[in-house]
């Protein structure tokens, strides 16, 4: 009888260590970003939970998506956007996953996105703006990538966010996801 008692304990410490499941909020929506073997599931729940986040966040009288990421890039690009007012707890839990699946690392140089991760890879290789890829590609080959750097060349890109939807995973990677490492919201609600 005491294996059978120790066995049940034992599972039951093993399921509570365990890192839960992540509720995919998103995925009546489209499903954009295709990555040959990578989890797209979770990568476009990023995309689609940032713009939300960005979304209910704008100040906007004609909220759109496009208003949205106007208000959002100046301040995102450069890491200064008021992320703790923006974050909703699912982004919280796609930034865990997105640190599991190492797409996320903390403690990066300039940005915390792993830049050689085959996802990230595929996304960047998937940006439509050829200047824009390039610069990235060029960049990173130098081992010099710095969001930052962005700043005013992506400040206007809310106008093509839902049609070049990979530079829109990009930026919401590089500019939200990266800069929630290591964050903790200081309430016990999030901005639902």
């Amino acid at each position: 009888m005491k294996p059978f008692v120790f066995s049940i304990l034992l599972i039951s410490v093993i399921s509570c260590t365990q890192t839960p499941k992540l509720t995919y909020k998103y995925s009546d929506k489209e499903q954009t970003i295709t990555c040959p073997d990578q989890n797209n599931a979770l990568l476009n729940e990023a995309l689609h939970s940032f713009e939300q986040d960005i979304y209910n966040h704008s100040m906007s009288e004609t909220k759109t998506v496009v208003t949205s990421y106007g208000q959002y890039m100046f301040k995102g690009i450069a890491g200064t956007a008021p992320y703790k007012e923006i974050v909703s707890d699912h982004s919280l839990a796609i930034r865990d996953q997105l640190l599991q699946e190492n797409i996320l690392i903390p403690n990066g140089v300039k940005s915390n996105l792993n830049y050689n991760h085959p996802a990230v890879q595929c996304i960047i290789d998937g940006i439509e703006d050829a200047a824009i890829k390039k610069t990235i590609s060029s960049l990173l080959e130098v081992n010099s990538m710095d969001p930052t750097l962005f700043n005013s060349r992506l400040r206007n890109f809310g106008s093509q966010a839902e049609k070049n939807r990979n530079q829109a995973l990009y930026i919401a990677l590089d500019s939200y996801y990266q800069n929630l490492v290591g964050m903790t919201l200081d309430t016990p609600e999030a901005n639902e």
